[in-house]
């Protein structure tokens, strides 16, 4: 026998709501704007983990917490222009319909259950520069913005662009630098994490490229550079008593083992003590005459400099 939920005193609506899985949490919002309220006023723990655009395809990842905190389930959303969204849950798929909704009303909508924003918005590609006004439209805000290996350099410079004073990290996976549009323009971003990556095209850098990082953390992989460049970097950094230099933490991946002999030739410098979770690794520490620090660690392929001071 059917039960009229909404007929239910509010204690037994709003446990009904709690017990409710996210499709049909969402299918009850859709019904009328008191369902909606109800809906949003049982405090559900959800957070919009990632939207990745697509051509103008959007996929929206959904993860709802227990009481704890924890993950309790993640559920997929495809949303296209038209009145209806895919939900993909394990190898299922539900449509949720809506007549009159656009894609911006179903972005707009799931969105309204979380804080309003995406943590990670990827832009894997878009019909048209253009398009980028839509999708800050529909997430004008969110914590780290990647761009994809497939994305142009005026793609990748317009979303930059857009975006920069929103956003506390960038993720550029495209490698399309040259000298018209010469990857200091990237490193001289002023962000907390700047990540610039892709195998296929490693970043050709210098030690010029080096002393203009401007992000708190960068992270560069991987990273053509020579020991030569690396020791004159080091070297330009020892002379640099009193000069302002903003980066806490610079690491480099490459495809080829560094020889640190090379990095630290004619630079005085000291042994670190070798991290215990990591044997093989070897630690160097620069002194300036200012009193700031500089520790080198070197894994494999990895070499880390951390600016203390």
């Amino acid at each position: 026998m059917p039960i009229r939920l909404l007929s239910l005193p509010i204690a037994d609506i709003r446990y009904a709501i709690r017990s409710m899985d996210i499709d049909d949490l969402i299918a009850f919002s859709l019904c009328s704007k008191r369902t909606k309220d109800l809906v949003k006023s049982s405090n559900r723990k959800t957070e919009a983990y990632c939207a990745e655009i697509d051509e103008n395809m959007i996929r929206l990842e959904l993860y709802v917490f227990d009481l704890d905190y924890r993950v309790e389930k993640q559920f997929e959303f495809v949303v296209r222009e038209g009145s209806s969204i895919e939900l993909q849950r394990g190898n299922g798929i539900e449509i949720l319909t809506k007549e009159g909704y656009t894609q911006s009303d179903w972005i707009a909508h799931l969105l309204s259950f979380t804080d309003s924003r995406v943590l990670d918005l990827k832009i894997t590609n878009v019909p048209s520069i253009a398009y980028l006004d839509t999708v800050k439209q529909l997430f004008p805000k969110c914590p780290t913005l990647q761009i994809g290996r497939n994305c142009s350099i005026e793609l990748t410079k317009a979303a930059v662009s857009k975006y920069l004073s929103d956003v506390e990290g960038i993720y550029i996976g495209s490698n399309q630098f040259n000298e018209e549009n010469h990857i200091s323009q990237f490193l001289n971003l002023n962000l907390k994490y700047l990540h610039l990556g892709n195998w296929q095209t490693p970043c050709r850098l210098d030690s010029n490229d080096l002393l203009l990082a401007n992000s708190a953390y960068l992270t560069i992989s991987s990273a053509n550079i020579t020991e030569k460049a690396l020791n004159r970097f080091l070297k330009l950094w020892m002379k640099g008593n009193h000069r302002f230099y903003r980066p806490e933490q610079i690491e480099l991946q490459f495809r080829n083992e560094i020889n640190c002999e090379e990095v630290l030739r004619g630079i005085k410098h000291e042994d670190a003590n070798k991290d215990e979770l990591y044997p093989y690794q070897q630690k160097s520490r620069l002194k300036r005459a200012d009193g700031k620090e500089l520790l080198m660690s070197a894994l494999s392929r990895i070499v880390n400099f951390e600016f203390r001071g």
